[in-house]
């Protein structure tokens, strides 16, 4: 077939809510390291007209300052933006002895889609109207590029 080059190209980009509390742990060296379980939905309504919902899980690991930030400022429900790259994990189960590995999502940035407010959770509307607090700047327009997105 001769020689075909097809360029490596890993990259994910999802948005949905947290399914659970981050959990942010440190390395014996002290590095920040936050795991995350991120579900997205999508929403149906089936031959009947019943809506139906096909939730999709993901579990997500970033590192350092932005693991201190997701552990400090996010938890469950939280709508956010994750991108990095897919990464397989391999281990050994401990009661079967047998190999098992999965998917995950190796984070390079994660930004929550709602106002924060001082406890990390969303504020209400009257309450974002007399602060200054601005969205993600992103986050308001669909067809604005993300800062660490490639043109």
């Amino acid at each position: 077939m001769g020689d075909v080059r097809v360029p490596t190209l890993n990259r994910i980009i999802i948005t949905g809510r947290l399914a659970a509390d981050p959990d942010l742990r440190y390395t014996p060296s002290g590095t920040a390291v936050c795991k995350l379980r991120i579900v997205n939905t999508k929403y149906a309504r089936d031959n009947n007209g019943e809506r139906q919902e096909e939730p999709c899980f993901f579990d997500a690991t970033i590192w350092e300052r932005q693991a201190e930030y997701c552990g400090d400022k996010l938890q469950k429900g939280r709508p956010v933006l994750v991108e990095g790259r897919l990464k397989q994990e391999s281990w050994e189960d401990k009661q079967s002895g047998q190999p098992r590995s999965k998917l995950v999502i190796a984070a390079s940035n994660i930004a929550p889609l709602d106002w924060d407010d001082d406890q990390g959770r969303a504020g209400n509307t009257h309450e974002r109207a007399q602060d200054n607090r601005q969205p993600p700047e992103y986050a308001n327009d669909v067809n604005q590029r993300h800062p660490h997105q490639c043109a």
